[in-house]
């Protein structure tokens, strides 16, 4: 029997700055092309449509780990001794790097890059176990195709 091609959860690694995120759940990627409409006179229909923006966000949740915080792992600034500090912290904070690889053909299916955090929130159960999940912004994204 051959091989399935298809690309599954359990084949895949995600990873932030080339390290693997311990304990990810799901990754979501979503990329965006807003266009304006050139609405003219004497013409009930639109013109065309006209490239505006462009929008990559990222989400992902993992189960949390105890020692691993996004502050700790220097992937979210620290809020610091007083506000000043907390406000260089946000300030300096620089662009991460994101990757979904797949384990078994070792190729990067997709590659996000100008990766910054913008939410983290989690939830403690009486009976469950702790997850966090995690908002980005990001500058660019890639498929495999393009990388």
């Amino acid at each position: 029997m051959a091989e399935s091609l298809m690309f599954t959860g359990a084949r895949a690694v995600f990873k932030i700055n080339n390290t693997k995120v311990g304990y990810a759940r799901n990754v979501n990627v979503s990329e965006e092309i807003q266009y304006q409409p050139i609405e003219v006179l004497d013409n009930i229909e639109v013109e065309e449509w006209t490239p505006a923006g462009y929008t990559v966000r990222l989400r992902a949740s993992r189960f949390r780990i105890v020692g691993q915080s996004l502050k700790s792992l220097g992937m979210f600034p620290n809020t610091g001794t007083d506000s000043a500090q907390h406000l260089i912290n946000v300030l300096t904070t620089g662009d991460l790097s994101a990757d979904i690889m797949d384990t078994r053909t070792n190729k990067i299916i997709s590659k996000v890059t100008g990766v910054k955090i913008t939410s983290h929130n989690w939830t403690v159960d009486a009976r469950g176990v702790v997850g966090e999940d995690i908002e980005f912004v990001a500058k660019r994204t890639l498929d495999e195709s393009e990388i």
